[in-house]
């Protein structure tokens, strides 16, 4: 039987996870081909017979979780993706752009998706590149009945440190404007170390897990804290983490 929500934070789980298209990074072979169909190959419909929404399904539905960030879904996978998380009770769903990619200039999107009543909030200006881990989108959610804000951001890669930073003095920004209870995720693709000076207001509540990369030998040469949740004005007990089909692990934290 479902839970009955009283709309109260507590018992609330929350996650996020880059689901890396729904291709197989369990494989060291199946993230190499399939990062090279995404970003190389100009055959859309080649790169969608290779991936499989259900992986992803899995792993939201082992999380338990009522409240999810996803990044790097594709444009042609929302009908889908979408369809599928209201099987699994997930009746707010909201998708936000990202950059578009070269095969078949399929644009990247970013979702939040939550059982429990929201609303998209206005969120445009994030900024983004249409290349390589040109950044992956913004989506803010607001909750009336916990008068609560949600944020999920999907942060380009740091060596481009002109965009990073744009998108980051967005991100402050757009969390300096916000008042009252908040919950900021997403793939910042740094540690925590880092991310913590511009966040002095929020607290980590996922914990360091090291969450990318999960694939064989790619996670000798990177594996570390790259994503994860903050939250102000919210108090939260534990965090883990879950490893699906994706590079990155899905990072869960419960609030209280």
């Amino acid at each position: 039987m479902p839970r009955l929500f009283c709309y109260k934070i507590n018992d609330m789980r929350i996650a996020v996870y880059n689901s890396m298209f729904s291709l197989n990074g369990k494989s060291f072979l199946g993230n190499v081909l399939g990062h090279w169909a995404v970003h190389c190959q100009v055959n859309a419909s080649k790169l969608l017979k290779r991936t499989d929404i259900n992986r992803t399904m899995e792993i939201i539905k082992k999380s338990k979780a009522d409240v999810i960030g996803i990044c790097e879904i594709l444009e042609e996978q929302e009908k889908e993706v979408k369809e599928k998380l209201r099987k699994l009770g997930y009746k707010y769903i909201f998708f936000s752009d990202g950059h578009n990619i070269k095969c078949g200039k399929l644009g990247i999107r970013i979702a939040i998706a939550s059982k429990l009543e929201c609303k998209a909030e206005k969120s445009d200006g994030f900024p983004v590149i249409d290349k390589f881990a040109g950044g992956g989108g913004f989506v803010n959610c607001y909750f009336p009945k916990l008068k609560m804000n949600v944020f999920c951001a999907h942060f380009s890669i740091p060596r481009d440190k002109a965009l990073y930073q744009k998108q980051m003095a967005f991100l402050q920004k757009y969390v300096k404007k916000t008042t009252g209870k908040l919950v900021l995720m997403g793939d910042f693709n740094k540690s925590h170390k880092k991310l913590k000076p511009y966040f002095l207001g929020l607290e980590l509540a996922s914990g360091c897990h090291k969450s990318c990369s999960a694939t064989p030998i790619l996670k000798t040469v990177h594996f570390k804290d790259d994503d994860h949740i903050f939250v102000r004005d919210i108090k939260f007990s534990k965090s883990g983490c879950m490893v699906g089909h994706s590079d990155h692990k899905l990072i869960y934290a419960d609030l209280i």
